[in-house]
This record gives C-alpha cells, structure tokens and sequence, in this order.
C-alpha cells in the first residue's frame, strides 16, 4: 500500500484516481508507471478482472478511457472496447462525458492502422457522438463570415470516411444527412452529377466527393487528401471523375502541407502522373518542388523527380524541372545530401535542352555544382548561355565558379593530352585504324578546351577590372586558376600584387604557393612545409592535403603516409574530401601490393566510407569502381558487392555499359563462390537480386 501510494504521483492523473480506487483489491503494490509493460499492468487492473462494485467500476473505467488521449500505448484498441462493453453492459455509456466520446472517436478516425476493433468501437460510441452534432449548425447572415465548424465536425468528416471503410454505409448515410441538414456540408459541394447517380457502386465515392468538396469549403484540406488517398486505394474500379477530383485536392493541399502530409502529396503526384490518368499541369508540378523546398523534403522531390526521368515515361509526357529557387535546391541535395549523381546529371542536361530559366541569384551556385561534380558539357553550356547579357558579371566575377570550371576543363585537357599522346606512340598496336582525321579532331578538340578555359579566367580578370581594388580573395582565386593552368608565373605575380598592398598573405595564400611546387616537386614542398612548422607557421588540413594529394600523384606513398602522421602530430585529423578520395584511391590501387595489405587498406577504406562524416567526394561512383576492381583481385564478392550498394547503386544510370560490366564480374563472382561452397546459396541469392542478374547457384 505505502509504495504504492509512493508511486502513484509519477503516473498520469486519471491512472492515478483508477489506481486509489482499487488499491486492496488486485493491484496490491504493483505502481502503474512506464517501468513496466501498459497492457501487461492495465489488465491485471481491468475492472471487470476485480471484484469492485458496479458503481465503483463504472468510474473506474471512466478514469481508463480519459487516459487515451495522453498515452495511447496504456490501452489498446481491445481494451478500449471492452471498457466500452462494461460500460453498456453496466447501463452506464451515457455517463461518458462529450469531451471523452469526441476524444476516443477521434482517436479511431487519426488511427492510419486497421484494427478490428475500430469498427466494434465505433458501432458503441456512434449514438454518443452523433446526438450531440445536431446542435452545431451553421449560422445564417452575417455571422457566417466568420464562422469555424467545431472540432466534433471536423472528426465527424473522418467518421463518415472510415464508416464506409468499415462498410457501415446507413450509419455513414446518416451521419452525413445530418451535416447535411446543419449546413455543415455546404449545398455548393453536391455536384447534379453524382447527386442524381442512382448507381448503388458509385456509394462511396458520391459521399467521399462530397465530403472532400466540403473540406475545400472550411479549408481542411489535409483531410481532403485522406479521403482521397483512401478512394484511390480502395476503387475496385477508377472513376474517370476521380483523378479530376485528386488533382484538385492536390493542388490545393500542397499550398498549405506540412512536412508529414506532404508524403501524402508526393504519392498521389506518382499516381497521378501514371499512364492513363490526368496530365497534372506545370504549375502543380512545380508547385510541388517549391512547397518540398519550404518543409525541406528532399527525399520526397528525389522520388517524385526520379519516377518522372523513367523511360516508361518520358514517353508518355515529358515533366517539367523545378522553377526558380526550389531548382538551385533540388541540384544542391541531389548532388550534395543525396549523393545521386546520375539524377543531378539528369537534372542539369534538363534545364540545358529545355532552356529552363535559372534565377540570377542562383546561377553562379548551380553552375558550380554541375561543374564540381563533373558535368562538364552542361557546366559549359550554361556558362555561356550567362556570361553574356545585362547580368553577365554575376557568372563571370563569381570566384568559386571560375575556379570549379577551370579545375574540371585543366583535368579535361590533360586526359586529351593523354589520349592524343598514347594514340600517336601505339602506332604499332592496332586499334580499329587511328586515322589523321580523327587524331586532328582529338587536337581540334584540345584547341577549343584551352581556348573556352582561358576564355573563362580571362572574363574573370577583366570583370574586376585593376588588380589593385580587386579583392583578396579575387586575387588569390586568379593566383590558383593560373597554378592549375600550368601558368605558375602569372599566379605568383597575383601573390605579389597582395605583397605590394602591404597584405600580409594568409594560410590560403601559401597554400596556394605550395600547390605550385607541390605539383612538380612534392617533396621539396614537404621541406617548405617544415620549416613552415619550425618558424611557428601552423599549417592546416589543406596545407597537408594539397602536398599529400600530389605526393600520391608522384607515387610518393612513403611520403604521403609521413605527411598524414605529421598531421596527426599536429591536430590536423581531418584532411580535405579530395585527399581522403585519393587515398582511397591509391591504397586500393597499389601496383604488386601483397593481398594482405590490400586486405587491410580495402577494410580502412570501407571504415572510412561508413562513417558518414566525410564530403561527397568520398562517396562517388567513381571511388566505388577502385574498390570494387580492388575486391575483385582480392577474390572477395561480398565486399565488392558492399561497395557496389553503397557508393554505386543508384547513383549511376542503369543502363550504362560500365556499371553493367562492374555488376556482372560481381555476379560472377559470387555464382562461383555459391558453387564453391564459400558462400551461402541464400546470400549468394540476396546480392544477385540486388544486381539484377540472373545466375544458377
């Protein structure tokens, strides 16, 4: 008794008015509190399980009901119907006060799930709750203007709904007449179509249309789009009216969708835009992608945005890409939060073929994304699509964009090099007959790469007209795309021109200068480097970075490996995403490396990849292929199979000759470990499933 007189204040008020009532009977010491299981504690607590009086059971099970609206965990949907059966056995229903009836009806119309017990309950409470409606109707003249419908009729809309869910359609009828009779359903929501329907099929939906029309009228729109979702789920046969009736809710629900109901809206947009159904205008689409901008869903506009780029259909109707803001963002979080490249390469082809208008304060932004991410034809097109015109200098003197394009195009020459090179030293080799034709066209094109990027730094100097009011970051900006183009003079000179300010040049600064000796002489950066250290300059995880990226370039493994140590020395743990990339990428590469070793850099790989921390750069297909190839060598299919789902799949389009070509070794692979024994034939089964290939295990 005393212990549990101790624990009673820790519970829920009307728990604890049950619980003084039927301390002595079966509850002996036992505390109604969370510590213990609810169903387990309410059962043995249930008054018909005790041996209470009629009258006291009758309040003890008024307490138990009135709990349901603070923990719904406390009583389950049986026991709320045995409470109820009690209470009518026992002649007590009408005891039950109006807020208790209106809480547990609600209760039953906000449930998502299907309980059998719904529909008993709502048999019980219906009588209550429905009398009482007949007293809320709507005023008449001025008062009108302002009038909202009381809570009890905005969960009567939802009975109606679930009534006829639970194939109760006379009670649904009734209750709809009354709202009917009370103006609560609006005459301008019947429609003489339906209204005049003597189709007995056609049920369900006259009343949900109806009832969806009137939710237009009080503004529930969230409940319109319930009930609509439940009509298309449970139609045997669509209506042609339907979908009409869907893309009205729709439009309308989205301008007002929290962030919860608007997965509502994105699975009524999949169902709409399937073949057969409406054609959903441009200006629903797009104002879908601002409203998932507002609640920030960037899974839902990735879904929906993905199933419009499937083939199925674009042939059917070609769906237009967001517009204004809401476009910037869908590029920044499919290629930055996402990680889905091939969507973000999607995306950026789109607005190019289609001419879609990019805001101007978000051009610079998106250009750079494509750019960074290695959309090169798009970066270009839409480069020079803006830098001409009124507002040309919001592309042309944006630093970040300048630097992001001459990095991608610097990397594009170089790989044409390259190519013009090993075509022109492999004469002896056939490949398919390397005619003077097609080597002039590959020096044609290595022409046009230099001459669009130096177009590029060159718009970029002009726009910040003399170098001496140019900013310091300009300045520094031009001194690294000059470093990158092999003009190492030219970039020192900008780091001369800050010198001649009298500026004292910063960590990026010398960064900047390092990354120029660095990339010919790794080393003799490292000595920099240094004495950097020893003279109290503290260098940070660019600095070890830079050196470190281009050490690894050099083939200078030993020397990277010292650097990262160093860095550690010094508190700089966390290097740049591209140093983290390329070491990834040269552990897991390691020409005549022992497996044993190649084992363990594949696993620190997979660490590092798993941790989530780290920049997207990390976790591109491209640094997915190393190690996919890396495990393949290693003879280990689970693990390429690993970094196959998390850095490949779905992130690159299917259909792609490579990604096919990676997914069959994989394939293969474990076909013959299945074989072998080495791997188990369900494993084996799961990650074929995966791939999409079909093997005999």
């Amino acid at each position: 008794m005393l212990l549990c007189r101790r624990l009673l204040p820790r519970v829920h008020a009307p728990i604890r008015v049950y619980a003084q009532q039927v301390i002595g009977s079966r509850i002996h010491g036992k505390a109604l509190s969370r510590s213990r299981p609810g169903d387990v504690i309410v059962h043995d607590a249930l008054p018909e399980t005790t041996d209470l009086a009629p009258n006291r059971q009758v309040r003890a099970a008024m307490a138990m009901l009135s709990a349901t609206d603070y923990d719904t965990s406390i009583l389950d949907k049986r026991k709320i119907h045995s409470l109820l059966v009690l209470l009518r056995r026992l002649g007590a229903l009408s005891e039950l006060s109006a807020t208790n009836v209106s809480r547990l009806v609600k209760h039953i119309v906000n449930s998502p799930d299907v309980d059998p017990y719904d529909a008993r309950i709502t048999d019980i409470l219906l009588p209550l709750f429905h009398q009482p409606l007949r007293q809320h109707s709507v005023p008449r003249g001025i008062k009108s203007m302002t009038y909202r419908p009381p809570g009890d009729v905005f969960i009567a809309f939802g009975l109606v709904h679930k009534l006829i869910a639970f194939h109760r359609d006379r009670d649904a009828l009734h209750l709809f007449q009354t709202l009917t009779e009370t103006s609560q359903i609006p005459v301008e929501a019947f429609t003489d179509k339906y209204h005049t329907s003597p189709k007995g099929e056609n049920f369900a939906f006259i009343i949900r249309s109806t009832l969806v029309r009137a939710c237009f009228h009080w503004g529930w729109y969230h409940r319109a789009l319930d009930i609509v979702t439940t009509t298309i789920l449970t139609q045997d046969s669509i209506d042609p009216a339907i979908p009409e009736l869907a893309l009205s809710t729709l439009h309308l629900a989205l301008h007002n969708a929290s962030r919860n109901h608007f997965k509502h809206c994105t699975w009524l947009m999949c169902h709409l835009a399937e073949p057969g159904n409406v054609i959903i205008p441009d200006g629903t689409i797009r104002l879908f992608y601002d409203r998932a901008m507002q609640v920030q869903d960037g899974p839902s506009a990735e879904f929906f945005y993905k199933y419009t780029q499937f083939r199925r259909t674009i042939r059917r109707v070609k769906f237009p890409p967001p517009r204004g803001r809401s476009l910037a963002w869908l590029m920044e979080y499919l290629a930055t939060a996402s990680r889905n490249v091939h969507l973000a390469r999607t995306l950026a082809k789109q607005v190019v073929d289609e001419m879609e208008p990019i805001p101007l304060q978000d051009r610079a932004r998106f250009i750079t994304i494509a750019a960074s991410h290695g959309f090169a034809a798009s970066a270009r097109t839409l480069w020079e699509r803006y830098s001409v015109g009124r507002d040309r200098e919001a592309v042309l003197g944006n630093a970040s964009l300048m630097l992001r394009m001459v990095s991608i195009f610097s990397k594009l020459i170089d790989r044409t090099k390259d190519q013009i090179e090993e075509r022109m030293t492999s004469q002896d080799k056939d490949d398919g007959g390397m005619t003077v034709l097609s080597l002039d066209e590959r020096q044609n094109h290595l022409d046009d790469l230099i001459q669009f990027v130096e177009r590029v730094v060159r718009d970029f100097r002009t726009s910040k007209g003399s170098l001496e009011e140019t900013s310091h970051y300009d300045l520094s900006s031009l001194a690294r795309a000059y470093i990158t183009l092999g003009r190492v003079s030219d970039g020192l000179d900008m780091l001369k021109v800050l010198l001649g300010r009298y500026e004292i040049p910063d960590i990026y600064d010398i960064n900047i200068a390092l990354s120029a000796i660095a990339e010919f002489h790794p080393r003799r950066a490292a000595g920099i480097l240094k004495k950097m250290v020893e003279r109290g300059i503290r260098p940070d995880a660019v600095t070890f970075g830079t050196i470190i990226h281009h050490a690894i370039l050099h083939g200078e493994l030993r020397l990277a490996g010292y650097l990262i140590g160093r860095a550690q020395e010094l508190g700089c743990e966390e290097l740049s995403a591209k140093t983290t990339a390329s070491l990834i990428r040269a552990s897991v590469n390691v020409e005549g490396a022992p497996k044993s070793i190649l084992k363990e850099n594949l696993q620190r790989a997979w660490d590092i990849i798993q941790s989530g921390d780290v920049s997207t750069v990390v976790h591109k297909p491209n640094t997915g292929k190393y190690c996919i190839f890396a495990s393949l060598r290693l003879n280990d299919p689970v693990m390429a199979f690993r970094f196959w789902e998390a850095l490949v799949k779905g992130k690159t389009e299917w259909g792609d000759r490579k990604q096919a070509f990676q997914r069959r070794l994989i394939a293969n692979m474990i076909q013959r470990h299945c074989q072998e024994g080495g791997l188990s034939r369900d494993r084996g089964r799961q990650m074929l499933a995966q791939l999409k290939e079909m093997r005999v295990l």
